[in-house]
């Protein structure tokens, strides 16, 4: 079996061969990169006179190349070719870098600030509990979805605004830009289940209706995201949607980071344990989550009253201590013998 570093040769070293006439003096490249959630090695071809080119991820297709019957240097080389040549990047540049073109295009997301936490060194970011939202430029979108750039500091200080305008800015056009979208777990199965429901066997169907059946049975979930499904999180951040959502259920709420792109939200009914819960989202992550795409292991929760987002064991500790405080009060004041209240002179005054 080739080994990482001979793959990264192989394929810096021939790609020329696969690429049309015009890239015969492209500049080829190999950089280490550093994303939220990821890091990878990269390929990039860039053109004479091109400012920017396409990033090519060669871990993906490293381990395409191992695991994959069939998958030769040829094929990994032709692929590369293929994401170079035939759909290079369309960006304006000067538009990108001039923060009044971008101020609408803005969007946040929301990553684990632990594992981040090189990247966000050089990045503006805002904190809530352990989660980091950071804020990006949508580019542009075609049929492979959204592009997008992260906004770093250097980036920051070339729109010469504040990292709180970027914050302000980045959650109010969010909305529009990656629209959010709620549903209920029951819906979401549904409608992952009707595309298919034509080519279903007999047995295939009564699967379906136990699976619903057991859906129904079990709490009420609203699955949080965006209408683009990808890097949705964030949603719940944006302005009023806690409190919206709270008024909706009539109650506070739970929220378990199902990944990225995605948060779970729980009504809080009192009946609900939140060690119970981070246990599940625990295991969920360890099992089902692939690493580049898992948020936290903890649970969140909103206080309707307070208009607070917390972690649960936080909440569950306010909780005690308001009680404990409100017990404190009234025996306080069944102590107290009631006294008349002295006279001001300020009150005598006509």
């Amino acid at each position: 079996m080739m080994n990482f570093n001979d793959f990264v040769n192989e394929v810096k070293g021939n790609i020329k061969l696969f690429l049309p006439k015009d890239y015969e003096n492209a500049e080829v490249s190999v950089m280490e990169y550093l994303k939220l959630n990821r890091a990878y090695t990269g390929l990039v071809v860039r053109k004479e006179g091109e400012m920017i080119a396409p990033t090519i991820n060669l871990n993906q297709l490293y381990e395409a190349y191992n695991t994959q019957p069939g998958v030769t240097m040829e094929t990994v080389c032709r692929k590369i070719a293929d994401m170079v040549s035939v759909a290079p990047i369309q960006v304006d540049l000067k538009s990108i870098l001039n923060y009044e073109d971008v101020k609408d295009k803005l969007f946040i997301r929301v990553s684990s600030a632990e594992a981040n936490k090189e990247v966000l060194e050089n990045a503006p970011y805002q904190l809530r509990e352990d989660l980091a939202i950071t804020y990006h430029v949508a580019v542009g979108k075609d049929q492979d979805g959204l592009s997008s750039m992260f906004i770093k500091n250097d980036l920051l200080e070339q729109y010469g605004i504040t990292a709180e305008q970027l914050h302000e800015d980045a959650i109010k056009s969010s909305p529009h830009v990656m629209p959010p979208e709620v549903s209920s777990m029951g819906a979401l199965i549904d409608e992952m289940y009707q595309k298919n429901i034509l080519m279903l066997t007999p047995d295939e169907r009564e699967m379906l209706q136990e699976t619903l059946q057991e859906s129904s049975e079990m709490p009420t979930f609203f699955v949080v995201t965006n209408t683009e499904r990808v890097d949705g999180a964030g949603v719940i951040f944006y302005p009023e949607f806690m409190d919206n959502m709270g008024e909706l259920l009539g109650n506070d709420f739970f929220i378990l980071p199902s990944s990225i792109h995605e948060m779970l939200i729980l009504p809080d009914d009192g009946q609900v344990d939140a060690e119970m819960l981070k246990e599940m989202v625990k295991e969920v992550n360890a099992t089902q989550v692939a690493p580049e795409e898992r948020l936290t292991d903890e649970v969140y929760h909103y206080d309707m009253k307070d208009h607070v987002f917390e972690k649960a064991d936080r909440f569950t500790e306010r909780q005690k201590e308001k009680a404990a405080q409100a017990v404190k009060t009234e025996k306080d004041g069944k102590e107290q013998p009631e006294q008349k209240p002295k006279a001001k002179k300020h009150d005598m005054e006509l």
